[in-house]
């Protein structure tokens, strides 16, 4: 079942339509008029979903952002950056590029109450279409983690970027159900930190931006 919450992160990896018309023909689709309003608004909307034998809810989150898709996009696949915005993140390192598209990562994460985690994400980069961006992942090993996997989808509305993060996080420990509504909550900071950096650098760091967007039109081919 569907269910509105007003939390929203635990593990970061941590998403398409040319106009507002097919926009809410897109991601928004499976929302109500409540929630639509809610997302146009500008306000954070998150939806969980229980799932069968999984001791965590599945996390959606919608946000829009002050920016273009594509900046958004070139944000978010600057991995090594992870860790400089990104709360509890320790670790975010490049460990492997299987091609300019497709990168493993480590991240390290800190734990409350358990010990802090360190694993490694395959994460997938498209553009399947003009103005859209997905970025999916999977987890590849992990100390603790059993497995995770989402997708962070990024079109245009307006002259803003939505995102839509979904993730589903299977915890190893006795104590994961302990940790239920602490790991939905920090799902929630994943994409307000993404989307509060984007709107730091569009403000104060664009060199830095204008070169994270050159790297991520080349990886595309662009």
């Amino acid at each position: 079942m569907m269910k509105p919450q007003s939390l929203g992160r635990f593990l970061l990896p941590l998403a398409g339509c040319l106009s507002a018309t097919s926009l809410w023909a897109g991601v928004l689709d499976d929302l109500n008029a409540s929630q639509k309003e809610t997302v146009k608004s500008g306000k954070q909307l998150l939806i969980t979903e229980d799932i069968a034998g999984k001791p965590w809810p599945k996390v959606i989150v919608y946000q829009l952002v002050n920016a273009t898709p594509e900046e958004v996009a070139a944000v978010f696949t600057d991995y090594k950056n992870a860790k400089v915005y990104t709360p509890n993140i320790l670790k975010s390192e490049v460990v492997q590029e299987i091609s300019a598209t497709v990168k493993d990562i480590d991240y390290g994460v800190d734990v409350p109450i358990l010990p802090d985690e360190y694993y490694t994400a395959r994460n997938t980069l498209t553009s399947p279409q003009k103005d859209t961006y997905r970025i999916e992942w999977k987890l590849l090993r992990a100390v603790q983690t059993k497995d995770s996997e989402g997708v962070l989808i990024i079109e245009p509305h307006g002259d803003q970027a939505l995102m839509c993060y979904r993730n589903l996080v299977t915890p190893g420990s006795g104590m994961a159900g302990l940790l239920r509504s602490k790991a939905v909550s920090q799902m929630r900071d994943v994409v307000s930190a993404l989307a509060a950096r984007v709107e730091k650098e569009k403000a104060s760091e664009p060199d830095l931006l204008a070169k994270q967007v050159k790297e991520l039109r080349k990886n595309l081919g662009q």
